[in-house]
This record gives structure tokens, C-alpha cells and sequence, in this order.
């Protein structure tokens, strides 16, 4: 049985994706006239709305806050289909679409890490009825493209090798062990090493575990989400927004994606600094919000 993450109402979404129908379960909190907020997750091998949990606590008195799960992540549907940042586009339109069906005000979007780039890839067509977008430690491309500097065309192998049956669980759980998961949560997403206990690092094993889970989470590694080739793309969809902009940018983040995150936020309308990683919006969620709302 789903239950809430954030103590707030559940609601399923249905769409077609790849001749499938897929349910995404979405989630929402807050005064049905206060201000409308949607957020976004970061994707991840461990996605979920679950990580908005301490920014909501500080915003849901003041704000409509509704959030989801993507795709093959989370609580929501992960059949064995390709993803790329075209099924998230969808995914992330159908929520816009069912958000205005119940709310005729304007949305403000805030996207935590690489979901930025699937809100701006949708800025020409659609952030005319957007409030504002708000990006939290930004990412255009994967973690083995960045690391690697490699095309994701040239990764695809490893989503393909992923995918294959028996093969494919066992080196998906080889690469989901508590080991690996620790090193990646501590160099890349959190700051506070006493987050990193058995017991959330279990937490994190099981979500990235979950049935069907290895398909979305192979895409997301090996750059199958990357919007783009270049960052060129995603300083070229900023100028294309036509609602503000606002960056927030992580103190801490890794090297290379904290310099991408600079090059975007030098089109932004305002920009914020916090402590913190690629996960800074779950760390430091409270921070967050306090700061958003002050702004």
C-alpha cells in the first residue's frame, strides 16, 4: 500500500508512455488558496518526492505544495521502457495538465538536480503560465558523462546491458550494495556525514531496489536523461524562459557540475547560496524554504 511521504493527499496520474499505460502517483499538501508550488525531484538512483519532506514542513502553512514521483522511480509505474528526457517532458506535462484542472492560478516549479533540465526543456512552449522557476543544484548531464566527459550515445551499452534479463539484476544489485550507495550519497548528494547511518543507507538500498527500478536508474547514470550533448542547450532554453528565473546554488556541489551550475546561474534573475551537495534540498530543505519564502 502507497502511503503519503509528506502527510499529504494522494492522487494517481495516468499516461501513455512507450504504448504503455503507467500510473504516477502524486502528492499534495497545503491551503487550496495559498500560492501553488510544484516540486520536483531530483533524479537519481534514489528518487523520490520523499526528499521535499523538511522544505515542506517549512512551506506547506503558506503554500499549495504538490509533488510526484517520476517515472520509473519512486512510488510511480517503472516498467521496462527506454527512458530519456522525452518520457520525463511527458510525465512532467501531464502533471502541469492535471495541476490545472484543479487550480486556475499559476504554478511556481522548483527542480532539484537534473530534473532543472527537464523543466527547461519545456520553457519555449510552456513557462509562459509559469510563476517562476526555480532551479536547485542544477544538472544537465549524468554522472558518468561527467565523469567521463563521454557522449551518452557512447554510454548506451551500458543501459542495454542493464536491461537484459538475469545479467542485468546482478549487476544492477552489485551496484546498488550499501558500500557503493554510501560512497555515492557522500561524495556527490550530502555534506553531514551522520546521515550516512545503517539505517537511512538501508532506506536508500530498498528505494533503489525496488522492482523495475534498474531501467530509469541505468538512464539516469549512463547520461539515457541528458537533455543534450553541451550545455550550450540548456544556456540556450534560459533564454527561452518567459517567467523569472532563479538559481540556487550548492556551496559544496562536485567541481564540474558546481561550474555548470555558475555558467546557468549567470542568466538567472536571482540566485541563492546554501551549504550543501547535490541533494542540498533534502539536507538542507528547511534553509530552503525559509529562503525562498523571505525572497
Amino acid at each position: 500500500m502507497i502511503k503519503p511521504k509528506f502527510g499529504g493527499t494522494l492522487e494517481q496520474v495516468q499516461l501513455s508512455l512507450a504504448n504503455r499505460d503507467i500510473q504516477l502517483i502524486v502528492e499534495t499538501i497545503g491551503s487550496e488558496n495559498a500560492p501553488l508550488w510544484l516540486l520536483l525531484p531530483a533524479l537519481s538512483t534514489v528518487s523520490s518526492r520523499s526528499e521535499w519532506k523538511d522544505f515542506i514542513d517549512v512551506a506547506k502553512d503558506v503554500r499549495r505544495i504538490v509533488s510526484f514521483d517520476w517515472p520509473g522511480f519512486g512510488d510511480s509505474d517503472r516498467p521496462p521502457i527506454t527512458y530519456d528526457a522525452d518520457v520525463l517532458c511527458q510525465a512532467l506535462l501531464a502533471i502541469l495538465q492535471y495541476i490545472s484542472i484543479k487550480n486556475d492560478q499559476s504554478i511556481t516549479i522548483i527542480a532539484a538536480g537534473h530534473s532543472a533540465s527537464i523543466a527547461l526543456g519545456m520553457a519555449a512552449k510552456y513557462s509562459d503560465q509559469w510563476e517562476k522557476l526555480v532551479l536547485v543544484a542544477p544538472t544537465w548531464r549524468g554522472p558518468l558523462p561527467t565523469m567521463t566527459g563521454l557522449n551518452p550515445q557512447k554510454l548506451s551499452w551500458i543501459r542495454k546491458l542493464i536491461s537484459l534479463p538475469l545479467i542485468g539484476p546482478v549487476l544492477y544489485r552489485l551496484n546498488t550494495s550499501k558500500t557503493i550507495l554510501k560512497l555515492m550519497l557522500r561524495r556527490h548528494v550530502w555534506v553531514d556525514s551522520s546521515l550516512l547511518s545503517p539505517e537511512k543507507v538501508l532506506d536508500q538500498q530498498r528505494l533503489s531496489r525496488r522492482t523495475g527500478a534498474r531501467f530509469a536508474s541505468a538512464a539516469f547514470v549512463s547520461g539515457g536523461l541528458d537533455p543534450a550533448g553541451d550545455r550550450s542547450w540548456w544556456l540556450q532554453q534560459a533564454e527561452k524562459l518567459s517567467c523569472p528565473m532563479e538559481i540556487v546554488l550548492a556551496d559544496e556541489a562536485p567541481p564540474r557540475s558546481r561550474k555548470e551550475m555558475e555558467l546557468l546561474a549567470d542568466h538567472a534573475n536571482h540566485k541563492i547560496n546554501i551549504k550543501g551537495r547535490l541533494g542540498l534540498h533534502q539536507e538542507f530543505g528547511s534553509t530552503l524554504a525559509r529562503r525562498l519564502l523571505s525572497f
